[in-house]
């Protein structure tokens, strides 16, 4: 504003008359301007105007009159002024944008678009007159030229930064008008409208107009019931944020084991029919746009029909609860996650076969991973894990450390599940001591006949138990399985499954032993 008022200064005494008194009004309209003090500006203006004027002072005056109008919103008086100046033939390159700006707060939006475009012909804040050409194309029924006109702001680089933003909220604006009188207006809105929000968004999350554009992005999505909420680095979010499952699962056990040390194996070579009842439930919780907090709870009872000691002893029950967390950030450009886990179990069994269940083993597992995108075919995730685990038995005490690495890949429709990962087991009773790596795979093919998922899957598991290696050996475990998931109704769910495990050991008694287990579940989500 300063600049403007002493750049007038230099300018009207170029063409006003030589008179000391007009040199001496000029002076103090331009103080006057400069300090903000409009109406006084104007009387001094128009003190000068009174006077024997050339042609080129008297639009100068009307140009400066216009603008000193402007700032005190009288924009009848400043239109008049413009139009003046203009009629004298003084136009200087900023008059078309002040003269748009009285018309469009007059309401005068067609004539407005004219002077905003003689702006832009003359390259005065082209970003700015863009913008002002598009809002008006807009309010005047012409969407097509509006777009048009807001993404020209696009190609303006820094010109256009200023207004670079609220011309793309307005195109996401303009799509929403359009695509909500469709009949399956949802679609556009979660394929077009949407995206163009985030693009306007990602331009500048920092900005004054940031919380409007995500709370726009926000009430569309609770309006349409869509899945499309999204973290800073655009990993969408659990949709709805919890998960409530029972499950219900009945099925035969071929050689029922029991492990209530994790240490040793000892086989029944009977089978039992079993039953599991389980819960499990989490609720995910975001602060902001970065961090996630999602506590879970798991509980299960297993038993087993065939009431010999050997079997009923494994009859169980576990409880489970459990705390993820996530920093979610960028790394190569993709959505990636720091991750901290806390698991607690504590797990019940018959023990002594005495039909009651006392307290086998409890454990509590830290894990701190990463979340990150760098192979094409899908998300990869890296894990450090500690467990400590204690058993019923003090002497059977143990600690496991764990590196994991596990890799989903995209095949067509399909998904492929990749898991490899090293354990070092240290028990309190050191001849159980062990190393073990792992490699599992598990193919989830898509929906047969759009009815029956199919998955099938391998593990196999080497075991080094180091210090008791002449007794057992080098151990391997086999474990491949299968399952047939289908859909029943809105929430429901069956699985048919198999799972077969064949371990190996020198040590037949205590290690070896081979077992198919066959069921069937039943879950529902609510």
């Amino acid at each position: 504003m300063k600049l403007k008022a002493w750049m007038l200064l230099i300018l009207l005494p170029v063409y006003a008359s030589a008179q000391e008194g007009s040199r001496s009004a000029i002076k103090k309209a331009a103080e006057l301007f400069a300090e903000g003090r409009y109406q006084a500006t104007i009387e001094e203006l128009s003190l000068i105007e009174s006077q024997d004027l050339s042609k080129s002072d008297q639009g100068l005056i009307a140009y400066w009159k216009g603008m000193t109008y402007n700032r005190l919103q009288n924009f009848p008086k400043a239109i008049e002024n413009f139009q003046k100046s203009l009629n004298l033939d003084n136009a200087p390159q900023d008059i078309h944008y002040e003269y748009g700006q009285a018309l469009f707060a007059s309401e005068k939006l067609q004539d407005a678009r004219i002077q905003f475009r003689e702006s832009l012909r003359k390259k005065f804040k082209r970003g700015v007159s863009l913008y002002y050409i598009a809002y008006l194309s807009r309010e005047l029924g012409d969407f097509k030229k509006a777009v048009t006109f807001y993404k020209a702001i696009d190609k303006l680089g820094e010109e256009g930064a200023e207004v670079r933003q609220a011309a793309q909220v307005q195109i996401g604006d303009i799509y929403l008008q359009q695509v909500e009188k469709t009949r399956e207006s949802y679609r556009s809105i979660e394929k077009y409208v949407i995206p163009q929000y985030r693009y306007a968004l990602n331009l500048d999350e920092n900005s004054a107009i940031a919380p409007t554009i995500r709370e726009k992005i926000l009430d569309l999505q609770r309006k349409y019931d869509l899945v499309m909420f999204r973290l800073r680095n655009g990993r969408p979010v659990a949709d709805p944020p919890y998960i409530l499952k029972a499950s219900l699962e009945g099925g035969m056990d071929s050689n029922v084991t029991f492990a209530p040390t994790e240490t040793t194996v000892s086989k029944s070579n009977q089978s039992s029919s079993f039953s599991r009842a389980e819960v499990f439930g989490r609720y995910t919780f975001y602060y902001q746009d970065y961090f996630s907090f999602s506590p879970e709870f798991r509980a299960n009872r297993t038993y087993y029909f065939n009431r010999v000691p050997e079997i009923y002893r494994n009859d169980n029950y576990l409880l489970a609860p459990a705390v993820r967390m996530a920093y979610e950030h960028s790394l190569w450009e993709k959505p990636a996650a720091h991750i901290f886990d806390y698991e607690y179990a504590e797990a019940r069994r018959d023990i002594n076969a005495k039909k009651e269940l006392e307290f086998s083993s409890r454990a509590h597992t830290l894990m701190l991973g990463e979340r990150f995108n760098y192979f094409k075919m899908g998300e990869s995730i890296f894990r450090l894990k500690h467990r400590i685990f204690e058993s019923f038995s003090d002497a059977l005490n143990s600690g496991t450390t764990s590196l994991i690495f596990e890799q989903m890949a995209t095949v067509g429709s399909s998904y492929l599940l990749f898991y490899l990962s090293y354990d070092r087991t240290r028990v309190d009773t050191d001849i159980y001591d062990n190393d073990s790596y792992t490699f599992r795979t598990d193919l989830i093919l898509d929906r047969i006949f759009d009815t029956v998922t199919p998955s099938f899957g391998v593990g196999v598991t080497q075991v080094d138990p180091f210090n008791d290696k002449a007794n057992r050996g080098t151990e391997l475990l086999i474990n491949p399985n299968a399952r047939l998931t289908k859909k029943i109704g809105k929430r429901g769910r069956g699985n048919l499954k198999y799972d077969y495990q064949n371990y190996n050991s020198k040590d037949k008694t205590q290690f070896a032993y081979k077992k198919s287990v066959y069921s069937f579940e039943l879950e529902y989500l609510f």
